[in-house]
C-alpha cells in the first residue's frame, strides 16, 4: 500500500478527518501575525518568521498533513441547586495534546516506513493551525472563526504534521456556512457578529487572560470556568457520535470546592486537562465571577471569605464580586475593605472604584 492509503486506512480507524497541502510559505499572513503576536501575546508564539515559513521547523519540509478530531461532548444528567461552574467540552477528560499526541505517532509510524522526516505539533507549534487547516481543505473558516469541517462541525482539535515527504494535496469544495448564522445568534456577548469576531468579547478568551477583569467582563463570563461552548454546540456536522458524560463533577465542578484548592490539589485534579496550563487562580478567579449568577447568600459568603485570599487577582477579583453582589450601601461597603487591605495597587483601585460609585459612573 502507497502512503496516502496508509494514512486514510489510519484515520478511518482513529475516526479523524485530514487534509494534505504544500509547505509554501504563509508571507500574505505576515501583517495578520504581528497584530496577532501583540493582541494574543501569551497565546500564541511570537516568532512571526517561524509562522510565515514552515522550513524554519523542518528543513526541506514539502507537505502538511492536518488533522482534526471531533471533541464534541453530550452531557446526561439532570443539574443539582449546588453552585457550580462549567468546564467547557474541550478541557473535560484527558488534555486534547495528549490525544493529538497519538494521533501524530501513529501516521509519523507511516512516514518513517517511506523514509520521510516530519515534525508534529497541536495548537503550540509554530504555523497558525486554521491558516494551515483552510490549505488543506480539511475545512473552511466559519463564521464564528473556527475550522468547520464537514463530519464534525467546529468542534474539533487541530493538529498538523510538517514532512519532507512530498503527498499529493487534497482538492474538497466547501460552500461554506452561506445563510446560517447559528453561532452568531448563540453568542451571548456580541463577540461574533455580522462584522466578524471581537475577541475582547469572547467568553473562552476572557476565562484564559492574566489579569483583573472590569464588571462587565465579569458579569458576561456567567457560568464558565474555563472556555465557552455556544459556537461550537451549535455547529453540527454529519457526524452523531460522541462522547456522553453523565458525570456531573467532570464538566460542572462544585464552586466551592474550585475557591478552597490548594496549588497541589489544583494540579493533581486538573493538571492533565485541557484548563490545567492555566493554573488554579486564574480558574480560581472564573469560580468568583461565575458566583454573581447565583446572587444568593451562599455565593456571597464564598466571594467574601476569597477576600481573605493570598493571591492579589483572587481579593480583588473578590470584591469586585462583593461590590456587584451588594447594591447597597456601598461606600461603607468599600471604605471596610480599603481600612484593611494592604497592597498598594489593590487601594488604589478601591479608591478609584469607591469615587466612581459616589459619582454613579460605576463602570470602570
Amino acid at each position: 500500500m502507497n502512503v496516502l492509503t496508509l494514512i486514510n486506512k489510519f484515520a478511518d480507524e482513529n475516526k479523524i478527518e485530514y487534509g494534505i497541502c504544500g509547505a509554501e510559505d504563509f508571507e500574505y499572513l505576515r501583517k495578520d501575525f504581528e497584530r496577532a503576536a501583540v493582541n494574543f501575546a501569551g497565546f500564541i508564539g511570537s516568532d512571526t518568521e517561524k509562522r510565515i515559513y514552515p522550513k524554519l521547523t523542518l528543513q526541506n519540509a514539502a507537505s502538511i498533513i492536518v488533522l482534526a478530531k471531533s471533541y464534541y461532548k453530550k452531557y446526561s444528567f439532570s443539574n443539582d441547586q449546588n453552585l457550580r461552574a462549567n468546564i467547557s467540552m474541550g478541557a473535560v477528560g484527558t488534555d486534547y495534546h495528549m490525544e493529538m499526541k497519538k494521533l501524530f505517532e501513529g501516521i509519523g509510524n507511516i512516514l518513517e516506513k517511506f523514509g520521510a522526516k516530519y515534525a508534529a505539533f497541536s495548537d503550540t507549534g509554530p504555523l497558525c493551525d486554521r491558516a494551515v487547516a483552510e490549505r488543506s481543505k480539511l475545512g473552511f473558516r466559519g463564521k464564528n472563526g473556527c475550522i468547520v469541517t464537514p463530519k464534525s462541525g467546529s468542534a474539533v482539535f487541530l493538529g498538523y504534521i510538517i514532512t519532507d515527504l512530498k503527498l499529493k494535496n487534497t482538492n474538497n469544495h466547501y460552500d461554506g456556512c452561506k445563510d446560517c448564522r447559528k453561532c452568531i445568534d448563540a453568542c451571548p456577548t456580541g463577540a461574533l457578529s455580522d462584522n466578524g469576531f471581537d475577541y475582547r468579547k469572547c467568553i473562552s478568551y476572557l476565562t484564559q487572560v492574566k489579569r483583573v477583569l472590569s464588571f462587565e467582563e465579569m458579569k458576561s463570563i456567567g457560568f464558565e470556568l474555563y472556555g465557552c461552548d455556544r459556537c461550537q454546540r451549535v455547529c453540527r456536522g454529519t457526524n452523531n457520535k460522541f462522547e456522553e458524560i453523565n458525570d456531573i463533577e467532570k464538566c460542572r465542578p462544585l464552586i466551592k470546592d474550585i475557591l478552597k484548592m490548594s496549588n497541589r490539589e489544583f494540579k493533581g485534579k486538573f493538571g492533565g486537562t485541557a484548563m490545567g496550563w492555566r493554573g488554579a487562580n486564574i480558574i480560581k478567579r472564573n469560580a468568583i465571577c461565575a458566583l454573581l449568577k447565583y446572587g444568593n447568600d451562599e455565593a456571597i459568603n464564598l466571594a467574601e471569605v476569597m477576600t481573605e485570599s493570598e493571591s492579589k487577582l483572587l481579593r480583588q477579583t473578590a470584591i469586585r464580586a462583593l461590590i456587584l453582589l451588594n447594591n447597597g450601601n456601598i461606600s461603607t461597603f468599600l471604605s471596610e475593605y480599603i481600612k484593611e487591605e494592604k497592597d498598594k495597587d489593590i487601594l488604589k483601585d478601591l479608591e478609584i472604584l469607591e469615587e466612581k460609585w459616589d459619582t454613579g459612573t460605576q463602570e470602570d
